[in-house]
């Protein structure tokens, strides 16, 4: 960029150009700049005008005279003191602890599970998404075993078993060749391309190394720590172990490889030729569902059988797109490639899901629109049977243009820009004149006609803006289609098998028992006592099963060595197992983002609980970050962001402003589970139903008007059951709720505000998350520390004169947040006209940096004007420096008029661009 200077008859138009904005100068008091480029919600304060973060009206309330408050800046010189000060991690084990470690590793969600090997507690569980913020990354896993050893305080001489998976290909085979490592990682190939390949935190040498097959790691993170000693475990997911793996080592008599075919020819398999099919074939055979029976036994002792399992052919080349996996005939894959047909992500199966209740509904706003069914099923018959009866899948529905790839007209507005695909809900006219009457005063009904105009004009824009395109009403029907035909094969499929096993209790694992509406059938349809579904039943909890296998064995198997075996575990593992932030931890984020925070410490829980309570009952969205984090893909209570489920509204605000995702998509409920019975057709009546959001139940009929917020278009919840045992503080937040307003629960939804950034983890993560949500989230309770986003102070720009001792303050003078790079790009259109300069900058430093995405973390700037202004808040200029930069100070009086316009219309667009600036933590005062 040119010097400031060179700039000033370039700005002086641009400035004239935009300068509509209203500028008001009382030069006794200081400077106000109304309409800002940008609106930020602000906090409710006594000494600002407060912006409301949500739109709906929120009542102040008043801070306790005694409360134990402390400023950005006190905490800043705590964090500050000497790092050595730092406590030791809360989770630190005995100096001779042993570890055994389960690992699902170079396959997505990457994750590891530490146990006491003696004991066979469970210390650490932790998925590398967490660290990397990569949703769903793969790879090693060096930097889970660093921050494994690093919470515990052991060393790596700590590690004593490790049992590992990963269901594209072996793992022990790989590794035993070092050279081979070392020749990946020297040509950066491969998994060579990552750091930490080689290491010894990833390969585990020194420790007694196994390998578990898929299916048989997904089952023993059920059985080994469901709350009943028999079952049977129903495994599903999209793709498991290839079958040829699981012979060679079968064959070829591998002890440090257990697989499912260890007990051939005492279950049933399809095809029942997989031998023969499986030389023949092209490409490999892969496992789809299985189904296993397990007992406990004595308290140490389990034993794992499989009694059914079913292979599927690869039918293109695994070294294509995800290993072929579209192409695969398993329940689970059938239903990823709806979820890539509409969505183009494998793996965002979960929207499929939330996408196929809005069938039936009409959109009376548009002539009674509605998707229509398909009527051919993708998924048909008995996945247990071969022949005429067996399964069949026929995707004619989900070939051609994907969803995700159509440019159908109604997706352009009428300058040609590209509308939200799949962004609707159910907002109509009718719904929104009744609530603007309702809550009109009687002067507001003499309010003039152009106002009822105005108003009628905005909710014609809202509803247009709210309906379904016509790809979004195909994707409805196709996302209809593939959940019915899930459920209907798999109620079958586990019908049968509780009949051929007599088995009462059910536990359910693989990626396809993250379907909560499924889930909700299979334990309240067919007859099971008990259902039980892990926090993390996919890929995720490969490595509890792992653990699991690595602590107890399975006594159904001739035992290859003599081991010590712990107890069993005796109830199922707290969800809550991830790394425990210090309070210094704590300190140190908020010190890093002082200058854009104003935080209240308050110790006491319930002074605490009731400040949130009171904030969610006035409509703003809370986020909480409280302890360990959880393991698997539901925030329950820990690393949440809530609010008030009554506000329908809330549903579209929290969807767009905060998670930037489709308005479409519902929210679930946090309940009391000793209420949720009296809310929620639960069919177990008094039991802790969903601990972990496994289940969707339909809310009954007189509650539904109640809480909006978390029913879904068809009257369902996918809900969370909160007991005072599982979680304290949490169950004691929803019942201060509950007493402030009458309702046992509040919506809960992931703190993560990043687009394709898993659940936050450290204290930077939380901050970082909080800022970017702009205002939106109102209250980020992080601890004891209650912070709030902190307004730009305009005044201190200009100086301020304080009362109490007449002393003039000097003006601010703004400081970048850290080092930074500025790119300038052309971008050109069809024409001349369309040709657009884009500046944007790179600033790592900076609380908001995204660290990854399209854009490599960089930030659009405005113009050149706000670029110049960032080059020149070095700390060592304020806005008259700034301003002299652009203005000739030598003028005559014939230009004076004009002179003194152009520094007006250049005062307030330098005071917007820093306010921006700061608003989006690149710069401070």
């Amino acid at each position: 960029l040119p010097p400031p200077t060179l700039l000033i008859g370039a700005v002086a138009t641009s400035l004239f150009a935009i300068g509509q904005t209203s500028f008001f100068v009382d030069f006794a008091s200081a400077f106000t700049i109304s309409a800002p480029v940008i609106s930020v919600a602000k906090r409710r304060t006594t000494t600002t005008t407060p912006l409301r973060s949500t739109p709906f009206d929120a009542s102040l309330y008043e801070d306790d005279d005694d409360a134990a408050s402390s400023s950005a800046a006190d905490l800043a010189s705590l964090a500050s003191a000497n790092p050595f000060s730092a406590d030791l991690s809360p989770l630190a084990a005995p100096p001779n602890t042993k570890l055994v470690v389960g690992l699902n590793k170079y396959s997505h969600d990457a994750t590891l599970c530490a146990a006491d090997a003696e004991t066979g507690e469970v210390l650490f569980a932790m998925s590398k998404e967490r660290l990397t913020r990569k949703k769903h990354d793969s790879g090693n896993v060096a930097s889970l075993v660093d921050k494994c050893l690093e919470q515990l305080n052991l060393d790596l001489d700590s590690i004593e078993r490790v049992v590992v998976n990963n269901h594209h290909h072996r793992v022990l085979p790989l590794e035993d060749d070092v050279d081979a490592i070392e020749w990946e990682e020297g040509l950066q190939i491969n998994d060579g391309a990552e750091s930490g390949y080689g290491d010894e935190e990833n390969l585990l040498n020194n420790a007694v190394k196994m390998e578990l097959s898929h299916h048989l790691a997904h089952a023993y993170s059920a059985a080994a720590q469901c709350p009943f000693d028999e079952g049977m475990v129903v495994v599903m997911d999209g793709m498991g172990e290839t079958y040829r793996a699981m012979r060679s080592a079968a064959v070829s008599g591998e002890k440090r490889y257990v697989s499912d075919l260890l007990f051939e020819g005492t279950f049933q398999c399809v095809p029942s030729d997989i031998c023969e099919k499986s030389q023949s074939s092209i490409f490999d055979w892969r496992e789809a569902e299985s189904v296993y029976v397990f007992e406990k036994t004595d308290g140490k002792d389990i034993s794992v059988k499989p009694v059914f399992k079913r292979f599927v052919e690869e039918k293109t080349p695994p070294a294509r797109y995800n290993h072929g996996f579209e192409n695969m005939d398993s329940a689970g894959a059938l239903y990823s490639r709806a979820s890539s047909h509409i969505f183009g992500d494998w793996n965002a199966c979960g929207k499929v899901m939330g996408l196929a209740p809005w069938m039936g509904h009409r959109w009376k706003d548009n002539g009674g629109l509605e998707a229509e069914p398909i009527e051919d099923p993708i998924m048909t018959g008995k996945l247990y049977e071969e022949g005429q009866n067996g399964f069949k899948s026929n995707i004619r529905a989900m070939k051609g243009m994907p969803h995700i790839a159509r440019t159908d007209p109604d997706l352009f507005d009428s300058d040609g820009n590209m509308l939200k695909r799949y962004d609707f809900d159910d907002y109509n006219r009718e719904e929104s004149r009744e609530g603007s009457a309702s809550g009109m005063s009687s002067t507001d009904h003499e309010s003039s006609a152009a106002t009822a105009v105005q108003t009628e004009v905005e909710i014609e824009t809202k509803v247009a803006s709210q309906l379904p395109s016509r790809v979004a009403i195909d994707a409805i029907s196709l996302s209809s289609r593939i959940q019915n035909d899930l459920e209907t094969v798999i109620m079958d499929f586990v019908q049968h098998f509780k009949e051929e096993t007599g088995q009462s209790n059910l536990c359910i694992a693989g990626g396809v028992a993250l379907n909560s509406v499924l889930n909700g059938r299979l334990s309240r349809e067919l007859g099971f006592e008990k259902t039980f579904i892990p926090p993390y039943p996919g890929d995720d909890g490969i490595a509890v099963g792992c653990c699991a296998y690595g602590l107890f064995g399975n006594t159904a198997l001739d035992a290859t060595e003599e081991k010590k075996n712990p107890g069993l575990w005796k109830s199922p593992l707290s969800p809550y197992l991830g790394p425990e932030p210090t309070d210094f931890d704590m300190k140190e984020a908020i010190d890093q983002a002082a200058p854009w925070l104003e935080v209240e410490t308050v110790r006491d829980n319930q002074r605490r609980l009731d400040m949130i309570a009171r904030e969610l009952d006035s409509s703003g969205v809370v986020a909480i970050y409280n302890g360990r984090s959880e393991m698997g893909p539901r925030a329950l209570g820990h690393r949440s962001i809530l609010a008030d489920p009554r506000k329908k509204g809330l549903v579209r605000f929290i969807n767009e402003a905060v998670k930037s995702r489709e308005s479409f998509r519902p929210f679930a409920p946090s309940a009391l589970a000793e209420e949720a019975e009296k809310w929620f057709e639960l069919g177990s009546p008094g039991s802790n139903a969903s601990p972990y959001m496994s289940l969707t139940a339909q809310v009954k009929e007189s509650k539904r008007a109640q809480i909006p917020a978390v029913t879904h278009v068809d009257g369902s919840s996918r809900l969370q059951t909160v007991t005072p045992d599982a979680e304290p503080l949490y169950h004691q937040l929803i019942s201060t709720f509950f007493k402030l307003t009458g309702i046992p629960m509040v919506l809960n939804t992931s703190f993560n505000t990043l687009p394709s950034e898993p659940i936050v983890e450290t204290p930077q993560n939380a901050i970082r998350s909080f800022l970017y949500s702009m205002g939106s989230i109102e209250m980020l309770v992080m601890g004891d520390y209650v912070i709030r986003r902190k307004d730009a102070n305009v005044r201190a720009l200009m100086g301020e004169v304080t009362k109490e001792d007449n002393m003039v303050k000097p003006p601010a003078m703004p400081r970048r947040a850290g080092p930074f790079t500025i790119e300038t790009m052309t971008k050109l259109g069809e024409s001349e006209d369309d040709t657009q300069v884009v500046t944007q900058v790179r600033m790592p430093d900076r609380p908001m940096h995204k660290c990854g995405g399209k854009d490599h973390g960089y930030f659009e700037l405005l113009d050149d004007l706000e670029a110049q202004l960032l080059l020149l808040c070095d700390g060592e200029m304020d806005v008259q420096d700034m301003m002299a930069e652009y203005v000739d100070e030598e003028g005559d009086d014939e230009n004076d008029t004009r002179s003194m316009e152009f520094q007006q219309n250049l005062f307030s667009n330098i005071m917007k661009r820093l306010t921006r600036l700061y608003e989006y933590t690149l710069i401070h005062w």
